[in-house]
């Protein structure tokens, strides 16, 4: 029986392993949304007549830039997290297929 424990275990992770994906999509989401701001002001920045205007120094611009850069920091974390428990799901699910086959084999001999 102490593979029903192990499943459970495994199916806990797979929870926390889906939460993680749905928020690595919304940060790759938020970060599509800041490079398409930063694209949109680097073509305001374009068009002016103005040679010494320069987008990099707009306040939103860096913003944004800032912003991605946070985001893709959180994206590295969240992917190494998401690594570390496909691992640990994938070992539950060996455990658990070794306990069953176990407990199947004590059942046959106990026959």
């Amino acid at each position: 029986m102490a593979f029903l424990a192990l499943a459970s275990q495994k199916s806990l992770l797979t929870l926390q392993k889906n939460f993680l994906q749905f928020q690595l999509l919304s940060i790759q989401n938020q970060t599509n949304y800041a490079t398409s701001q930063m694209t949109a002001i680097e073509r305001e920045y374009a068009a002016m007549d103005d040679d010494e205007a320069d987008c990099t120094e707009d306040a939103s611009f860096i913003y944004y830039e800032d912003l991605s850069q946070q985001l893709e920091s959180e994206k590295d974390s969240i992917e190494s997290q998401i690594t570390a428990l496909e691992n640990e799901i994938s070992g539950l699910k060996t455990m658990v297929n070794n306990n069953i086959k176990s407990s199947c084999t004590l059942n046959l001999l106990g026959s």
